[in-house]
């Protein structure tokens, strides 16, 4: 499948402070002046990394645990290239449905848009359970208690200022059936996320995703939220 780079300014920001960090330290001739570059060279890797291999690690580690049966309908919130799409739509058999959200912000990933989402979707041949379509995770165009799952994978954290984010989280429970589960992979404002489910009443489990989750050196977790 295709691929973006998440929030692609931040690996460019690393690389760009490297550069300037390394002329001064080879100028100095003093071994210790490249620590701060060698830094920020691996910040950027391990970022890189973890956007384009790590992380869907996690989504296929986290979706192949929940055993979403093949029927579900399934909603997936800023899905971008599709990497929870795809892995949910493996799932599936008909009357089963993934529909997959966006705004499709390049700010937020490279090459983001939905023909490339529909390009994976083609390319995986899972037209007939997944879909794709342009909306706001903060107004969503669906029914209440339409899905009965609904992914948030590196997603919410996009959406500002707090209030927006909680009116997502709100929406997300909406429109998912009681019983349903929320699953939100994400590397900020997890404690934000949490306060927020459970004052709307669900049960909540948090784990760190691991190694494969780790953005510069902010580590991703998962949360897992019942209705």
């Amino acid at each position: 499948m295709k691929k973006g780079i998440d929030a692609p300014i931040v690996p460019i920001i690393f690389l760009v402070a490297g550069i300037i960090g390394i002329v001064p330290a080879y100028q100095s001739r003093n071994s210790y002046n490249f620590i701060f570059p060698l830094v920020m060279f691996a910040l950027a890797i391990v970022f890189i990394h973890t956007s384009l291999f790590g992380k869907y690690k996690i989504i296929r580690r986290v979706v192949k645990s929940l055993n979403i049966p093949d029927n579900s309908k399934v909603l997936d919130l800023g899905t971008g290239h599709g990497a929870v799409l795809l892995e949910v739509a493996k799932r599936l058999k008909r009357p089963g449905k993934v529909i997959g959200i966006d705004i499709w912000q390049s700010v937020d990933q490279s090459n983001n848009s939905k023909t490339e989402a529909q390009l994976n979707i083609d390319q995986a041949k899972v037209s007939e359970v997944a879909k794709v379509q342009t909306a706001s995770m903060t107004k969503l165009p669906f029914r209440d208690s339409d899905f009965d799952d609904v992914f948030a994978s590196f997603a919410i954290h996009n959406v500002k200022p707090k209030g927006q984010r909680e009116l997502a989280i709100s929406e997300a429970l909406r429109v998912l059936k009681p019983g349903g589960r929320l699953v939100i992979i994400d590397m900020e404002h997890i404690g934000e996320f949490k306060r927020a489910l459970i004052q709307n009443g669900c049960s909540v489990m948090i784990r760190h995703a691991g190694i494969n989750g780790i953005w510069g050196w902010i580590p991703t977790s998962i949360i897992i939220a019942e209705k």
